[in-house]
């Protein structure tokens, strides 16, 4: 059993669901198996996931101690097999554990629970003698000296570690100093270029005829994050934004259906909540598409809050141009050859798009005010044919070196 940590492909965000599926996608057309992922559910369920059968185990940070999914109660009872526990059975029997961090959690940017459950779930692997292999992610920033130099004890102990840009490998090379190791230690690209594309079933007939190679207009499609646009005046003082992101998001969108009167806009949901959520982007999408439509009449359409990751790449890869701030979704562009403007809220994505080759397609959000945006999409939209034939000489070996960094982690699986 190969089982994959800090993936849960039942979040609703479909980023976290990309890594989920481009890590099983990969290991499964390499033959390695069998395979599990933990999520929020309780016990060990058998899922068909379109490329392969996958166990889902439960495995949920919570203080019910007594449920065999407790992550403290699977860490005990993993180290004597198991016991009753279907889920500790699972993770004592695997020979590999990989854990992505959900890309980029192992910090403690986000609170002592969150960086308690990423440190407990990698060792949940340690401290069972299995080995642990960290997927291309994110690392740190620690502000807390201790937490450091937990999180790099850890890193140390891992069979491998993968990274995906390049403060992150610094950071690698920083923390272990003479322990670092150029074989174990890799700065690779993010899973979710790899990602598998599926046409999604069910979109309705005017979806079909947007999505569809024949519609004769041009499409341009825009996340709209519920993080940083339900509530906006919260995510500016937060992260530090030049201006109210529901002003940035709406400059964009206006910029998009001003270029040209034939130009139509699809907003992309890419995470999935209740309406009432804040972290809802289909509540943001339509929120946004009510203050567009008396001026764009017909123009405007939301892409229903349910597809999952590879379905939605399926639909990044039919626009003619897109933009957003939820960066797996920019990830679905562009590595589907979409010219793509990452709207960057932290460093991270430029990291990312920088290990793909297109660091200058980021916006940052924390510099630009809503004005400055608009003009921003402007000029993509202005450059989309020379963004399009860039992207597709450099997709080509961005793809090849996905499919060689898998290829390399499962020889890791097997050492």
């Amino acid at each position: 059993m190969i089982t994959l940590l800090n993936a849960a492909p039942d979040t609703g965000n479909q980023g976290v669901s990309a890594l989920s599926l481009s890590a099983l996608a990969g290991l499964a057309a390499r033959n390695i198996g069998p395979l599990a992922v933990a999520d929020h559910g309780r016990g060990v369920r058998r899922v068909d996931m379109g490329f392969a059968d996958v166990d889902q185990v439960g495995l949920t940070h919570n203080r019910r101690f007594w449920r065999g999914d407790s992550l403290t109660t699977v860490r005990a009872l993993a180290r004597i097999g198991g016991g009753p526990s279907a889920s500790a059975r699972a993770v004592a029997k695997s020979r590999a554990i990989l854990d992505v961090s959900g890309g980029d959690s192992f910090t403690d940017l986000y609170g002592p629970r969150r960086f308690r459950a990423m440190v407990l779930t990698k060792r949940l692997a340690l401290d069972n003698g299995v080995p642990l292999i960290l997927l291309p992610q994110t690392l740190g920033p620690f502000r807390d000296a201790a937490n450091r130099a937990e999180a790099v004890a850890i890193l140390a102990a891992a069979r491998a570690v993968w990274v995906r840009d390049a403060a992150s490998y610094a950071f690698l090379q920083d923390g272990l100093g003479a322990r670092f190791d150029a074989d174990r230690h890799r700065l690779g690209v993010d899973m979710a270029v790899a990602l598998p594309r599926v046409e999604p079933k069910g979109l309705s007939p005017r979806l079909q005829v947007w999505t569809g190679l024949s519609r004769g207009f041009p499409v341009a499609g825009l996340n709209v994050s519920g993080l940083l646009s339900q509530d906006a005046t919260g995510a500016q003082t937060q992260f530090g934004l030049a201006d109210r992101h529901d002003r940035q998001i709406e400059a964009a969108a206006r910029a998009i259906l001003d270029h040209s009167p034939r130009m139509r806009l699809l907003l992309v949901p890419h995470v999935h909540r209740d309406l009432a959520d804040r972290e809802s982007d289909l509540a943001a999408s339509l929120a946004l598409k009510a203050r567009l439509d008396a001026d764009y009449p017909n123009r405007v359409e939301a892409l229903p809050g349910r597809l999952n990751a590879m379905e939605l790449k399926w639909v990044l890869s039919r626009l003619t141009w897109f933009a957003g701030a939820r960066m797996h979704a920019t990830i679905g562009a562009f590595s589907s050859g979409t010219p793509t403007l990452g709207l960057g809220y932290s460093d991270k994505a430029a990291g990312v798009f920088a290990q793909c080759g297109i660091g200058d397609h980021v916006a940052d959000l924390r510099v630009m005010d809503a004005p400055a945006l608009g003009v921003a999409v402007r000029d993509g939209l202005h450059n989309c044919a020379a963004m399009q034939a860039d992207l597709a000489a450099r997709l080509p070996a961005l793809l090849a070196r996905a499919e060689g960094q898998m290829d390399v982690i499962a020889q890791q699986i097997g050492a």
